[in-house]
């Protein structure tokens, strides 16, 4: 797919839904006054599944140990306070020379909300939220305790989920490799239990790879290493089945990450153990979360039919010719067409509604070649709402670029039909 209509687009229709200008008169000697309302803050609901022991709680640890500062990519994330020494105290152990951290339990749940920040008008501004939800493994595996609904909460959270995280151990990959019947077990029964719980999601799908530093032994090429992984869980039945449907309207990623480095821990006796001389660094752990928001809507646009298609870009281009508020009574207008209809049902999940129609429209949108006049027009208040338009949609083309590097560097990380 075509990369520039999909990053040039975030943010008027966030800032479109979001941004309400309106002025009041107090009196024939007083100027009128715009007022902004504080923008709306789309968030992008996403599900982690994997057994105990595949790397959940490592995986976390390390999105939020690469993620939390803005590096050259534009964005960075928060946590709530409570949520930061939580992730701390993970971080610890793990650069610690004792055990791993404890992973979720049965009856654990954990929610962690991440706060997408970029820098608005020399200041540090959040403008998409990326809830994290993570499950106990042995909801996927064992019977539900008598009376529990835990195991219904799962399945009703990947149906309603905006993108699904699917952990697979690389340790019982290599296992499989290697010819190990328990390994393979292993792997074929949480491969089962996945593709149960993802072959009725509407999401997009991202198979995580963890312990990718245990595969290094498969070939010194990494994208070859990939390749040897594609092809032995393509030859698994259900594997297979899952990416020959999804992939036709779904877009499905393998990306292969190691939580802590290619030579932090070593493989003895079939366990995992830290080295006392490793280096700590994560390697391709901030992609998985950095895929969601462009996935979600390069998927949307996968569901569109052509008449539909054609009827957003109409309104799209004449939106980017407006104002803010002028873009918001015009998108109000729109909603009542059918293909906005249309629109708002495929995006569904966290952004239904006018909220997601606006920010599928803004992220797609052509850059304006007329920006900096068209900005020297607009009143105080509709510069400001233009200032955050522009920064999110810097943050969705950085998050693009990462996955589109990713793609670039390692092709066999995406999943496609083998029809």
């Amino acid at each position: 797919m075509n990369s520039s209509p999909v990053v040039a687009l975030i943010v008027l229709g966030l800032v479109v839904t979001s941004v309400v200008l309106w002025r009041r008169r107090r009196g024939s000697s007083k100027r009128d006054k715009a007022v902004v309302a504080t923008p709306a803050i789309p968030k992008f609901r996403v599900v982690t599944l994997g057994l105990q022991g595949s790397g959940k709680t490592l995986l976390l640890t390390s999105v939020y140990r690469r993620l939390q500062v803005p590096g050259n990519r534009g964005y960075f994330l928060r946590v709530p306070y409570v949520q930061l020494i939580e992730l701390n105290k993970w971080y610890r152990e793990v650069a610690s020379t004792d055990d791993w951290p404890r992973g979720t339990t049965r009856g654990e749940m954990r929610e962690f909300e991440f706060s997408v920040l970029t820098g608005i008008g020399g200041e540090a501004k959040p403008i998409l939220d990326i809830g994290y939800l993570e499950y106990p493994g042995e909801l996927l595996t064992d019977p539900d305790a008598p009376g529990s609904t835990a195991q219904q909460s799962l399945l009703t959270s990947v149906a309603q989920a905006d993108a699904v995280v699917a952990i697979i151990d690389g340790l019982r990959v290599l296992q499989t490799y290697q010819g190990d019947r328990r390994g393979r077990s292993i792997l074929q029964t949480t491969l089962d239990a996945m593709v149960h719980c993802l072959l009725s999601t509407r999401a997009p799908v991202v198979f995580v790879i963890t312990k990718w530093d245990v595969l290094d032994q498969l070939h010194a090429d990494e994208n070859t290493r990939l390749q040897l992984v594609h092809t032995l869980l393509m030859g698994i039945d259900g594997f297979r089945d899952l990416v020959n449907v999804h992939s036709a309207r779904r877009i499905v990623r393998l990306i292969p990450v190691t939580a802590v480095g290619h030579d932090f821990a070593e493989l003895r006796n079939g366990m995992i153990h830290k080295r006392p001389d490793g280096h700590f660094q994560p390697a391709n752990v901030e992609v998985a979360l950095a895929a969601v928001v462009p996935d979600v809507l390069n998927q949307v646009e996968l569901s569109l039919d052509y008449a539909t298609r054609q009827a957003i870009m109409t309104e799209m281009h004449r939106q980017t010719r407006m104002s803010p508020a002028e873009a918001v009574r015009s998108l109000s207008a729109f909603l009542a067409d059918k293909a906005a209809r249309v629109l708002a049902s495929s995006i569904g999940g966290g952004l239904i509604g006018e909220a997601g129609v606006a920010l599928f429209m803004d992220a797609r949108a052509r850059p304006d070649t007329h920006y900096q006049r068209r900005m020297a027009a607009l009143s105080e208040a509709d510069r400001q709402a233009e200032e955050i338009v522009q920064a999110r949609r810097r943050v969705v083309q950085a998050m693009q670029a990462q996955v589109t590097m990713l793609e670039a560097k390692l092709p066999a990380s995406r999943l496609r039909s083998e029809h």
